[in-house]
């Protein structure tokens, strides 16, 4: 593919990719520069190197968990109703935002290319670059503050 291509770009990691939001140019305008340009590498490399967070965020909610509904065991149960609504509002709405943002590429995908290339090649190549692959990183990096749902559930008192 030549490198003069609008829509050709490669990540830091060498992998050539054609951004999505360029090959169909009727969606080019819904999608923002920063977007377009999104390299994963860098966030990827952090979190190969970084591998021990997921499991530590994962004792630190499980020993939540215990202390928590202990600390709360003899104790009102809070009334954060209002703040639990704009909490769950806002995931809400990334989830939808981001559901926009990938849902064209997978169709894209899905249409032009077989199962076993949709499978099988670099996700770097297909969708983890780019505009898809940010929100694709950012969905995975978002079951991290997903966590927090624990918190209302233990100050609410709920099963």
């Amino acid at each position: 593919m030549a490198t003069e291509d609008p829509c050709y770009a490669v990540t830091s990691g060498g992998v050539g990719y054609r951004e999505f939001s360029c090959v169909i140019p009727s969606l080019e305008r819904f999608y923002f520069e920063f977007e377009k340009k999104y390299d994963p590498i860098p966030v990827l490399s952090w979190m190969q190197n970084h591998s021990v967070m997921p499991i530590t965020a994962v004792i630190l909610y499980a020993v939540f968990m215990v202390v928590g509904r202990s600390a709360m065991k003899n104790r009102q149960a809070w009334s954060w109703r209002n703040i639990l609504a704009v909490w769950n509002l806002s995931l809400s709405v990334f989830s939808w935002i981001g559901m926009f943002r990938t849902a064209p590429q997978l169709i894209y995908n899905l249409t032009t290319m077989s199962l076993r290339d949709n499978m099988c090649l670099d996700p770097q190549m297909t969708y983890g670059s780019g505009s898809s692959g940010l929100w694709v990183q950012l969905f995975i990096l978002s079951k991290f503050p997903e966590l927090f749902d624990t918190f209302f559930i233990v100050i609410h008192k709920k099963p």
